[in-house]
Order: structure tokens, then sequence, then C-alpha cells
């Protein structure tokens, strides 16, 4: 079913139409053939017809074995598409290409003794020489055909690398863009003026928590990945802004091996009892901070409807979770949030962000990254 491909199945699964490569290397593949098999043998004088007979056949063999090689490791790169299981593939094909060329060569030879087709004045190379020499010219094809896909694969790969660099950038840049909006720093300059009458001392540390903020998206716009330890500090930071303007109306509660605890009002994240193990762990940043955002905005925040929000932790991924009291009409919905988390976490990993939502709990897990994760790019 494979002779007949078409030209987007054969760039798919070769990496390239493959017409050109059978055009101009089979003719010579067949003459060296011809070589091998039989020009090169003691004993062998032939005219110029017997000559031109034994090209022609061993033009059809190599016809036969190429398209056989070709079929097959199109075959086999559908069974095993990833570039993780290049290895695994690679032996198969070879091992496959190896059992048609004995099969051929068996089949091949004992039609050549059932129909005394063997000249008897002539020396013919051994059947063990036949199955090495064509096991050889079908490796060439296949190196052809392997060397050719990585190529194409790399290429594609730098191509790749340039463009989820520049995505990159720009889901980083919508971050900065969403925490310097005026609606964020009308709320948190006016939250600083109630405060300052009131308590000077907590004005100042909100000064300074809302400076570490944007200092913090400044420091981490130009990165794919941070600890799990800088993204709570980040998310006290924020945590304290909304408490502050929310007061008892906002509830943080952390969650880690199944024990929960309400996080008292002015409390840093960086005091929780974060396992030493999990402080290198990787997450995009300032993810964690967009969901609660995401949550504040989205959701009545009263006395009659206090907002809680929880902060589950465990060792494969960190979960914001919420419950539900949507405003009437959401302020500035623009759905960009989610798109912009799971678009990052798409750049880097092939982990999934988990969202499940109901009628009274919404919830978001982004996934924990080992610190020797490698930022993923294209597979071959």
């Amino acid at each position: 079913m494979h002779f007949t491909c078409t030209r987007e199945q054969r760039i798919k699964y070769l990496g390239f139409d493959d017409h050109w490569m059978i055009a101009v290397g089979i003719f010579p593949l067949a003459f060296l053939a011809d070589i091998l098999f039989v020009g090169g043998q003691p004993g062998m004088n032939m005219g110029w017809q017997l000559g031109l007979t034994c090209y022609a056949l061993s033009l059809f063999f190599c016809g036969v074995y190429w398209f056989a090689s070709r079929t097959i490791t199109i075959l086999f790169r559908q069974y095993f598409p990833k570039r993780i299981q290049s290895r695994k593939r690679i032996i198969i094909t070879v091992s496959t290409i190896g059992l048609v060329v004995v099969a051929v060569t068996l089949l091949t030879h004992s039609l050549v003794i059932a129909f005394h087709l063997e000249a008897g004045n002539t020396v013919t190379p051994s059947i063990y020489f036949k199955m090495a020499m064509a096991f050889v010219l079908n490796l060439m094809v296949y190196s052809g055909y392997e060397g050719a896909y990585y190529f194409t694969k790399y290429k594609e790969s730098l191509l790749e690398q340039e463009r989820l660099a520049k995505e990159n950038m720009q889901a980083q840049l919508s971050v900065l863009k969403q925490q310097v909006n005026p609606h964020f720093l009308f709320n948190s300059l006016n939250t600083l003026v109630n405060v300052i009458p009131e308590d000077t001392e907590r004005a100042t540390l909100f000064t300074q928590r809302l400076a570490a903020v944007y200092r913090r998206i400044l420091e981490y716009r130009h990165r794919e990945l941070i600890t799990l330890h800088e993204e709570l500090r980040a998310l006290g930071d924020y945590i304290f802004l909304m408490q502050t303007r929310f007061e008892d109306k906002l509830i943080i509660e952390w969650e880690h091996d199944n024990v929960a605890r309400r996080l008292v009002q002015g409390e840093s994240l960086s005091a929780v009892d974060l396992p030493p193990y999990l402080r290198d762990y990787q997450v995009v940043p300032l993810a964690a901070q967009l969901l609660v955002e995401n949550a504040i905005k989205h959701n009545v925040i009263s006395q009659d409807h206090p907002l809680t929000v929880s902060i589950i932790l465990n060792d494969s991924s960190l979960t914001i979770q919420n419950n539900l009291h949507l405003r009437e009409r959401q302020l500035n919905s623009t759905g960009w949030g989610h798109h912009n988390i799971r678009r990052r976490y798409q750049l880097v990993t092939d982990q999934q962000v988990n969202i499940f939502s109901d009628d009274t709990v919404y919830r978001v897990s982004i996934p924990l990254l080992r610190p020797e994760t490698e930022t993923r790019y294209a597979t071959a």
C-alpha cells in the first residue's frame, strides 16, 4: 500500500519526496550490484547481450529490495513516530530488512537450482556472500532514507526552536501586560491610600510587596521556568496585596500531604513547610499567581460570599482551587489566562495542565517539572 503513497505521506514519513532519490540512485546501485555479483567473479567472460541481461536482472532485484526497504521504513515510522522510540525503530527496521534479504535470497537461489539456470562453467558466489552483499546494499538505501529524514528533522528543529522562543517571549510579555494594566494598578494604589492613615507599618510593607511583584515580573520575563520556591515566594507577595485589599473576605488555605491549614492574614508563603526535595522543582513563571488573580477577577468577594483559594501541593503538581460565586458581569474576561499558561507549558514539556470545574469549585493543576527536565522542541 505504500508503493503508491501520496506526496504528503512521503514527506511525513520519509522527511522528503523521494522520487528524485529513486530516479538518481537505483541505476548506479544496480550497476554496483552487477559488479559485485557477476562482473567480479572469476571465470566470467560474457558478451554485451549477456552483460545487459545481467544488468537488467540486477536492476530488477535492486528495485524489489529498494521498495521493500522503503515500505518497511514507512511502516515502522508509523508504528514508532516518537523521537524516544528511534533506537527501537531502527533496530526493528534493520532486522526486518535482514529477514527480507534472507527470504528473497533463499527463494531466488532455490528457483535458480530448480530451473537449472546456473551455468556449469561459471563460479557463482556463495549464498552467504549473496546475503551479505544484498544486506549491505539494502543498508545503503535505508541509510540514505534515515540520513535524509534526520537532516530534515534537524532543520525543522532549528526553525521550531526559533518559533518557540518567540512564542515564549510573547507569552511572558502577555504576563507583564496583564499585571501592569490600569485596573490592577488602580486597585493597588487605592488600597495603599486606605491603609496609610490606619497602619503606616503595613502600608510600608504593602509598598515593598507591590514593588516586589513588579520586580519579579521583570526578572522572570526572560525565563522559561523558575523553581517552585521562587513561584511560591512571588505568589506570597501577590496574596499579601490581595488580602490587604479584601481582608477577611479572601481566605487562603495551604495543603500538603492531605494536611490543610488556613494561612493567617499576612503570613508569607515562604514560611510554609515546603519539602526540601520539592524546592528546586520547576514551573512556568507566575502561573500560580495568574490562577489566583483569575479566581479573584471572576468571582464575587464579599462578607456574604467570601472567596476561598486553596493552594494544594503534591509531588507531581501544584493546584490552585477556589469556590465559585461568579460575577454576573465578569470584568475584562478575555480568556487569555489559562490559554497563556497551557501554551507556555506546551513550549517546555509534554505534561498537561489539568482543569476541572463544576457548579461549586474551579481547580487548575500545573505540573511540577524535575530540575533536569529539558526544554522540548521537535520530535523526530
